[in-house]
């Protein structure tokens, strides 16, 4: 993650770097078990959740208990999604008729 400061103010590049096939290919060329273990920048990664957006703005964000899923809910139009964390994806997505 790369982050610059312009008159005071950090602007974190989330784009910036190696994408996660390329981090695998660099561990398979190695071919030690542990070899991205001890590097830094594998272990400074952010890896964002795809559709985590509400058109309004969300009200909610409750984490399961085993800590695999993250439900969400949003205002007008009201909804509730629940997220897969070890995907990194949308489980599902509700509509309902209100808050």
């Amino acid at each position: 993650l790369k982050v610059s400061d312009l008159n005071g103010i950090k602007v974190y590049n989330c784009s910036a770097g190696k994408t996660s096939p390329e981090w695998f290919q660099e561990a398979l060329k190695k071919k030690k078990a542990g070899s991205l273990r001890y590097n830094e920048d594998f272990r400074r990664r952010i890896e964002l959740i795809q559709d985590f957006t509400f058109p309004q703005a969300s009200q909610k964000i409750k984490l399961s208990q085993d800590g695999c899923h993250v439900a969400v809910s949003g205002i007008y139009k009201p909804q509730i999604k629940v997220f897969e964390l070890d995907q990194l994806c949308m489980k599902f997505e509700r509509h309902v008729d209100s808050e």
